[in-house]
């Protein structure tokens, strides 16, 4: 596997040359593994580090240090996504550190979106290059929590006002929000299905604009109510459409298959990422997630 970088003579994880090999990875390929690192969680915390200026979490998520959490998505076959690609701020890097790996299944599943993107036939890139807007309702201590998590003057659930939530939604004016009698609220989010790429080992003078397919259209709704996907046309984002983009997707695919310490570093604005079912007890299996910018 092109991707991985494999530790030589118990060089530590942040050693000078393993972080340039890191960043030519996620430059030439959007995503690189890390074996034989001797890793651990405060190592993967201190790894985020280099990378991350500004660390994000999931409210839905339980943390399992002050930098990142774990991940619990059930057991069954996770798609293809961006990490918080339902949000209006998904994180830039995503990270994974596998302290206890599954016997079997489990396989993170990588896909490069701009390879996919390049790959798509003409009606497949013209469907997704328009606008799609986002929509589901979120419980109230999840919509909550986020805004405890991107809001600086408000640091608890219970002290969220409607007015610290209006100067949430007036960060992205490409979002909206309404809160229901129950406390829930009614979310819209108005998205770019494809991102803008920037390959840095090509002179910026002679750079051509590429895309990659990045969202969490594909993807799961573990922790959250299944949203609903509209054109800006108001015409839904088809079964159909979604299956023809699935179908291609699998022909660009790989698959990790976890060892104990092993470390996957993802560009979230470039690669889609997912996970095979787990078979066995999820007790056999302890994976982490970080996150930022």
């Amino acid at each position: 596997m092109k991707n991985i970088i494999l530790s030589s003579n118990n060089t530590p994880l942040n050693d000078f040359e393993v972080i340039s090999q890191i960043k030519q990875q996620l430059n030439d390929s959007g995503w690189v593994l890390l074996r034989g690192f001797n890793a651990s969680l405060p190592k993967f915390s201190e790894l985020l580090k280099q990378f991350c200026n500004e660390l994000t979490f999931d409210p839905a998520r339980e943390f399992a240090d002050k930098s990142s959490q774990k991940v619990n998505a059930g057991k069954d076959p996770v798609g293809l996504h961006i990490e918080n690609g339902n949000t209006p701020f998904p994180p830039n890097l995503v990270a994974f550190y596998s302290k206890k790996s599954a016997k079997e299944g489990s396989q993170t599943t990588v896909c490069d979106g701009a390879e996919l993107f390049k790959n798509m036939p003409d009606e497949l890139q013209q469907a997704w290059q328009q606008t799609v807007t986002v929509s589901r309702r979120l419980p109230s201590h999840l919509w909550r929590q986020y805004v405890v998590n991107q809001h600086p003057k408000v640091s608890c659930v219970t002290k969220v006002t409607e007015k610290h939530l209006a100067d949430f939604i007036a960060i992205n004016k490409h979002q909206r929000g309404k809160i229901n009698i129950d406390d829930s609220l009614d979310y819209q989010l108005d998205i770019q299905p494809c991102l803008p790429i920037k390959n840095l080992a090509i002179n910026a003078e002679n750079q051509t604009e590429q895309f990659a397919f990045a969202n969490a259209i594909l993807g799961p709704s573990y922790n959250y109510e299944k949203p609903t996907y509209t054109f800006a046309n108001g015409q839904p984002v088809s079964q159909e459409l979604i299956e023809k983009t699935n179908e291609l997707a699998k022909k660009y695919t790989q698959e990790v298959q976890w060892q104990d310490g092993d470390i996957v570093i993802i560009d979230n604005k470039r690669v889609l990422h997912g996970r095979r079912a787990i078979i066995g007890n999820l007790t056999d299996r302890e994976l982490f997630i970080g996150m930022g910018y």
